[in-house]
Formats: structure tokens, C-alpha cells, sequence
């Protein structure tokens, strides 16, 4: 009977120890995250730039639509593929590579998720075609602006040539080669920046009045610098890797009878392709609405509130949620593989690792929600009319958005382990209630956004709405496939939450008292203020939650894990 539900369920992984899945995705973690602070530092510093040179409107054409459309060729192309191959191990068998592969041949298994890696780039070259014709025949905002089509030309281009790295990615995640990955994203981050400021300041000084005729053409100079910059880096690096030539990852090898993809691994990723098209759907559905319904103003608000409102999320919730899915990966591996390959006392060490990972960053996510919407939604506002000169659009939005990023970074992780253990079968089920989500999500924020002008704060509510539904989704899974799983335990203790609660009626008792001082200094105290609470919400969490912290470190280290019974 193991044998016939591991075929069920495809076989095409095999389990290794709880404790060194961990080490090398969370040690691996610090590296993304030092990429993502990078990353949004950089282009933050570009935005600031961009919106003086270019102006709001071009800013939230480029960001909504130009991104809706680069993120649509990326994420339909590759994202399924990605997630199967996540559940391959190429980390145990007979051809493991010696010296932790250190300048060798990829083995079997590698070259069989290498092959599986061309197949985007074929995918997406379609994909990025027909979605050319569909954006230069719909109605555009400032589609009468100058260069609008070659910047759409620019953007496809950019996106296949992006995809063209695909080999030389899976190749490098399979030896967990975090720190190449972040000093390529760094220096094709950088190559981006520099191309975007550069074709501003170029049409800048070519026009004599206000209007810059590049500043739509910028922003696809821009991506196209970071296409190759990204594709140059890795091919160079991954050189150093590897014992024959780096073009070689761009010609399939059959290296056994299961051909050229295994059939696992193929029938995995039809179904990832479904499941990405839903999460596509629901993580740019905002990007959707506002392309279709929103002013070209409104989108410039939504997308600047996005960038500076989502470092958080680029920074700590992302990282967190690949590492965490490694992991989980695993787990799956441990429920469904056969008995003859894995004892039970090595599937409950998985299992408890999971749980043991589950429970700390829910507890971790719980704390950092509770000072995005103390803090956050209470000063991030005075902290942008300071440098936005009290613009009211842009501080009412990311005050929503601080409430929102929470729910955002609380789905990502169970979602991550819920789309790690869940089966074919489960998965496709799956997908049907997100796809639900999405209708609902969709509706809500036409409605917003259309009927009750309610702007980019609008189409953030009906964001939090869609990500409640989800999380009370994978509550209830997760809760029906841990044998006793209480999520109590994500809850922080008494003593930080009456802390944080303090420092929000503070905040409000004082925001009445100083309103009679002028903006400036007002906006300046009320700033003084937020940071003396904040530290002394800091220093509660250290005082109340050592046991928190320590798990925090065991994770980093890769030894968290509880006892199996």
C-alpha cells in the first residue's frame, strides 16, 4: 500500500534530514533578504528620481501596466515549472556529486530539472507575443505618449531574455547557491537603476518645455538593462560552477530511459501552471482593475504607496516564505514517500520540523503585524505628508496598505506550506477556491474603484478582504492535516500586546493634544514620539519573548526541531 501512494503521488523526491533542509534555506535566507534591502533601497532612491523627472502619471503607467505585463510572461512561464522542481532532491542518490558539487557535472536528477528549465523559455516566447498584440490593440492610458509601443516592444523583449536564465537559476537552487543568486539580483538591480535615471536624464535635456518624450521608453531601457545584466551575471558565475561550457544548459541531454522530463515532474508542473495562473490572478488583480478602471494619476498613487509600502514585504516576508517553502517541500516528501525509503521516526522528525517552522514565523508574522498596524497605519502617514509635502492621496492609501501588509505576510508562509504538502488532487482543488477568491476579490474592487471612488485605498481594502479569505483557507486546511495543531500558539504574549495597544492610544491621545502646532512640527514630534513607543515595544518583545527569539536563532542555525514521540 506505501508503495502504491507513493506512486500516486509521484515518487519524485526522496527525504533527507530535517535539520540540514533547514540550515541551508534559512542560513541561505540572510543572503535574500540582504538583496531585498539592497533591492528597495536602490529603487526607492530611483523612485524619488523617476516621479520629479517623469512626473506621476508615466511613474504609474510604467509600474501598473508595463509591470502587469512583465510579470504576466514571468510568472505564467516559469512559476509552475519552479514549484515543481522545488519538490525534486537533488541533494541524495547514487549520482550525488562529491565536494558539495563543487566544479561538477550536474548528475542525473539536475540534468533532468535543467531540462525542464528550457521549457519556459519556449512558453514564454508565445506567451509575451500574444500578449503584445492584446496590450497594442486595447485602449491605453497615455498610449498617445511618446515611444508607447516600442516601450511595449522593449518590455516583451526584456521578459524573454529574463526567462533565458531559467536553466542557470534551477541549476544554482539545486546546489543552494543563495549568495550567487543575490550578487546577480544585485547587480542587475543596479544595471536598472542606472538605465532608467540615464534615458530620464537623456530626454530631460533634449526638450526644451516640461514634457520628457523618454520617460515612458526609461523604464523599458531600464528592464532591458536588467535582463541582461541578470542573464550576463549568471552565466558568468555559474561558469565557475560548473566543469564544461555554460551554453551546454541550453541544449537538453537525455541521460536515461524517463526521457528527456520525468513524467512526475511534468504532470507536477501542469498542475503548478494552474495553480500559478490563479495566484497570478489574485497577486495582480490589483494591477488588473487599476489598468482597466483606474486615472493614470490614480495608478502613479497606488503604485508609489506600493513601492514604499511593500518593503516590508520585499524585505522579510519573501525571503522568509522560499526559505520556509524549501523546507515544507520536504515535509511532502516525508507523508507521501515510500516506507522502504524513509523510517517513521525520520517522516515525524519532518512532519514536527514543519510544525516547529509553522508555529515560529506565525508567531514572528503576528509581532511584525501588530507594529505595521500600531505603527505603521498611525505614522506612516505623517512620515509621507513630511516628504510629500502633505500630499492627502498618497498618506490616506498607505496607511491602508500598513494594515494590509500583515494579512499579506501571514498568507504567504501558510500558503507556502499548503501548496509544499498538498497533493495533485488537493492542489487542483485548491485552485477552485482560489479562483472563488479572485471573483470575489475582482468584484470587490471594481466596485470600489469604480462605483464608491474610493482610489487606490479601495482596491488595498479589497486586497485585505482576498487574503482573509485565503488565510482562513489554509487555517483550515492546516489545521485537518496536523494530527493537533493549535494556532494559539502563533499568538504573542499578553504583555507585548498590551504594549503595542498602549502605544496606539498614546499616539492618538497625543495626536489631539499637538494639533494645534504648525504642520512641520507637528509631523516632527508626533515622528519623536513613534520612536520612544516603538522602542519600548521592542524592549517588551525582548523581555517577553526570549522563547520566540531562540527559535528564531535555532531556525537560522537549522536546528529548531521537537521531539517525535
Amino acid at each position: 500500500m506505501s508503495q502504491d501512494r507513493s506512486k500516486r503521488n509521484g515518487n519524485i523526491d526522496k527525504v533527507v534530514d530535517a535539520q540540514p533542509a533547514s540550515q541551508g534555506a534559512f542560513a541561505g535566507a540572510q543572503y535574500l533578504m540582504g538583496l531585498q534591502i539592497f533591492v528597495r533601497l536602490a529603487t526607492f532612491i530611483m523612485n524619488i528620481l523617476v516621479i520629479y523627472i517623469a512626473g506621476r502619471k508615466a511613474f504609474g503607467v510604467a509600474s501598473i501596466r508595463f509591470e502587469l505585463l512583465l510579470s504576466t510572461v514571468l510568472f505564467l512561464s516559469r512559476e509552475g515549472m519552479r514549484n515543481a522542481l522545488l519538490r525534486v532532491d537533488t541533494t541524495s542518490g547514487a549520482d550525488k556529486p562529491a565536494s558539495n558539487y563543487a566544479r561538477k557535472r550536474p548528475s542525473g536528477q539536475e540534468q533532468r530539472i535543467i531540462n525542464a528549465a528550457l521549457v519556459p523559455i519556449a512558453a514564454g516566447m508565445l506567451l509575451a507575443g500574444c500578449l503584445y498584440w492584446i496590450y497594442v490593440g486595447g485602449s491605453a492610458p497615455m498610449s498617445e505618449a511618446s515611444y508607447y509601443r516600442p516601450s511595449l516592444a522593449i518590455y516583451i523583449l526584456a521578459a524573454w531574455i529574463e526567462l533565458c536564465v531559467e536553466p542557470l537559476y534551477v541549476l544554482s537552487r539545486a546546489r543552494v547557491l543563495f549568495k550567487l543568486q543575490a550578487k546577480c539580483e544585485a547587480v542587475a538591480v543596479s544595471c536598472r537603476c542606472i538605465g532608467v535615471v540615464v534615458t530620464l536624464l537623456l530626454g530631460y535635456y533634449l526638450t526644451t518645455d516640461q514634457t520628457n518624450p523618454l520617460r515612458l521608453l526609461a523604464f523599458a531601457m531600464g528592464q532591458l538593462a536588467y535582463a541582461l545584466a541578470i542573464l550576463i551575471s549568471y552565466a558568468w558565475h555559474m561558469s565557475n560552477e560548473l566543469d564544461y561550457s555554460v551554453w551546454q544548459c541550453y541544449i537538453p541531454h537525455k541521460r536515461d530511459t524517463d526521457g528527456y522530463i520525468s513524467n512526475a515532474i511534468g504532470s507536477l508542473a501542469v498542475t503548478f501552471v494552474g495553480q500559478s495562473l490563479v495566484k497570478h490572478l489574485l497577486t495582480q488583480g490589483d494591477s488588473m482593475v487599476m489598468a482597466r478602471f483606474a486615472t493614470a494619476d490614480e495608478m502613479g498613487t497606488f503604485a508609489l504607496v506600493s513601492n514604499y509600502g511593500s518593503i516590508p514585504a520585499r524585505v522579510l516576508f519573501l525571503p522568509l516564505e522560499e526559505a520556509s517553502r524549501a523546507v515544507f517541500s520536504k515535509t511532502a516528501a516525508a507523508a507521501t514517500a515510500d516506507k522502504s525509503s524513509i523510517s517513521s521516526k525520520d517522516a515525524r522528525a519532518q512532519i514536527n520540523n514543519a510544525r516547529s517552522v509553522l508555529i515560529t514565523l506565525g508567531k514572528l508574522q503576528f509581532l511584525l503585524g501588530l507594529f505595521l498596524i500600531v505603527f505603521g497605519t498611525l505614522y506612516a502617514p505623517i512620515l509621507a505628508a513630511l516628504v510629500r509635502h502633505n500630499d492627502v492621496a498618497v498618506s490616506q492609501a498607505l496607511a491602508v496598505y500598513c494594515a494590509y501588509l500583515p494579512f499579506m505576510g501571514f498568507n504567504g508562509f501558510l500558503e507556502a506550506f499548503v501548496h509544499s504538502v498538498a497533493t495533485k488532487s488537493q492542489l487542483i482543488f485548491i485552485n477552485i477556491w482560489m479562483a472563488v477568491f479572485t471573483v470575489v476579490y475582482m468584484l470587490g474592487a471594481i466596485e470600489a474603484l469604480y462605483r464608491f471612488k474610493l482610489g487606490s485605498a479601495g482596491i488595498i481594502g479589497a486586497n485585505m478582504l482576498n487574503m482573509a479569505l485565503r488565510i482562513i483557507y489554509c487555517k483550515i486546511y492546516i489545521s485537518k492535516w496536523f494530527a493537533n495543531f493549535s494556532f494559539r500558539e502563533m499568538l504573542p504574549h499578553p504583555a507585548v500586546v498590551g504594549m503595542c495597544a498602549s502605544a496606539g492610544v498614546i499616539s492618538i491621545a497625543m495626536r489631539t493634544a499637538l494639533s494645534h502646532l504648525p504642520s512641520t512640527t507637528f509631523q516632527l514630534s508626533m515622528l519623536a514620539l513613534g520612536g520612544g513607543l516603538g522602542v519600548a515595544a521592542l524592549a517588551s518583545i525582548w523581555i517577553y519573548e526570549q522563547s520566540l527569539i531562540h527559535s528564531v536563532r535555532a531556525l537560522r542555525a537549522g536546528t529548531l526541531h521537537t521531539k517525535t514521540d
